[in-house]
């Protein structure tokens, strides 16, 4: 019944390095675009990378996927805070409700695939 860390931690890189890729393309091509699809990335990458990196993995497969969703939003909240202007610019491009809720998704979409896992198993 251990925590897989070095999965829990690569996993949150993981889902980063998706999210920026898929992202920030569509945000040079259309803003309005960008912030309608940020939440419904967040969580569809975050439940499909928490299923996968979970495959092989037998207990506490819920709380691996809060501990993904966490450490990413935590990665993301650091990554943020290093940019000119911090957090305050994030929330001024997204919105105080859109830039919460969308970190919500993130864990709520990384603990949905874990969900999904731990019902696979039985």
């Amino acid at each position: 019944m251990k925590i897989h860390w070095l999965r829990v931690v690569l996993g949150a890189m993981l889902l980063e390095i998706v999210l920026f890729a898929v992202l920030v393309p569509i945000g040079f091509v259309n803003a309005t675009l960008f912030l309608v699809t940020v939440p419904i990335g967040v969580f569809g990458f975050g439940y499909l990378v928490t299923r996968w990196l979970l495959r092989k993995v037998s207990t506490r497969l819920v709380l691996h996927g809060a501990l993904i969703g966490i450490a990413a939003t935590v990665m993301y909240l650091s990554l943020v805070l290093a940019q000119p202007g911090g957090i305050a610019a994030a929330i001024t491009v997204y919105g105080a409700p859109l830039f919460y809720f969308s970190q919500a998704m993130r864990i709520a979409g990384c603990l949905a695939g874990g969900l999904r896992q731990q019902r696979r198993g039985r």
